[in-house]
């Protein structure tokens, strides 16, 4: 009997949970009352954490002018939002990175950041207000894809050699060999991470926005223009072509037309080119 995506989760004992500065992290910055010196004694406890924010914080992507030394100035110069961001980039990164990183990996990885700064583009010209938010749902909506590959390593690498090589639907596949796709798995993930609900409907139903729920739907449908773009622009493992319909929807629920979509894709493709420098970082 095939097992559920969260039997899956529940029992991948060589899958950390987030790790507790992470958690702690954003316990911190979703306090009101707390302030930069809180979130900097957090951050500290973790030497590779606190290098990661200060070279991200004086990467171009961010034009300072002095140099950032400390962490009390990365954390003032980004803000708790982008410095969660950052927290979970540098988490998920080390699960996109488990077990042997070859090129399927990095592929995945890198997909992973470009629909990142995507989704933030794209939140940002829809004026979608929850602008990090759409960052962290482009950066974990295939986290899924990393699980099967922990798990499955053998089974799930052939599988993405088909989507690779052979122009595979990569859903298909997974439901064909698993019983589940990489979409389930994810949410299963975020949702033992206790990310909020809108990010677990975005790591869902980024092939399919409009099945999220109601309220959920906008981010989803970010998402999903985002993960179709990456592709678009060679970044990843698939073919653009087959998430044509998850971008039909994502236009309907955003009220966009063909036109209106085509314009805001160019200054998206701006914002990853001018972010180039924090994928390097990463």
């Amino acid at each position: 009997m095939p097992i559920t995506p969260q039997e899956l989760i529940a029992n991948l004992g060589d899958l950390p949970p987030l790790p507790q500065v992470a958690s702690q992290v954003l316990r911190v910055s979703a306090d009101p009352d707390a302030n930069a010196e809180d979130l900097r004694k957090v951050i500290s406890m973790d030497q590779a954490l606190t290098s990661q924010i200060l070279k991200i914080s004086n990467s171009a992507m961010f034009g300072m002018v002095r140099e950032v030394t400390t962490l009390t100035q990365a954390i003032m110069t980004l803000g708790f939002s982008t410095i969660k961001s950052v927290v979970i980039a540098s988490s998920a990164k080390n699960l996109y990175h488990r077990g042997t990183v070859g090129l399927q990996e990095r592929l995945i990885w890198e997909h992973a950041l470009v629909s990142a700064i995507a989704s933030r583009a794209f939140a940002k010209s829809l004026r979608f207000p929850r602008m990090e938010e759409a960052f962290i749902g482009g950066l974990l909506h295939d986290i899924g894809k990393s699980v099967l590959g922990v798990k499955f390593p053998d089974r799930y690498g052939a599988l993405l050699r088909t989507v690779y090589n052979e122009n595979g639907v990569c859903l298909d596949l997974e439901l064909e060999t698993f019983g589940f796709d990489h979409a389930m798995v994810g949410e299963a993930l975020v949702s033992r991470w206790n990310l909020a609900t809108s990010l677990q409907a975005a790591v869902r139903w980024h092939h399919d926005p409009m099945h999220a729920e109601d309220v959920h739907r906008e981010l989803a449908a970010i998402v999903a223009l985002a993960n179709h773009l990456a592709l678009e622009e060679k970044v990843g493992i698939g073919d653009p072509h087959h998430l044509e319909d998850a971008t039909l929807q994502a236009m309907g629920i955003l009220q966009l037309s063909p036109e209106a979509l085509g314009g805001i894709k160019e200054g998206v493709k701006s914002a990853i080119e001018q972010d180039k420098t924090m994928i390097a970082e990463f």
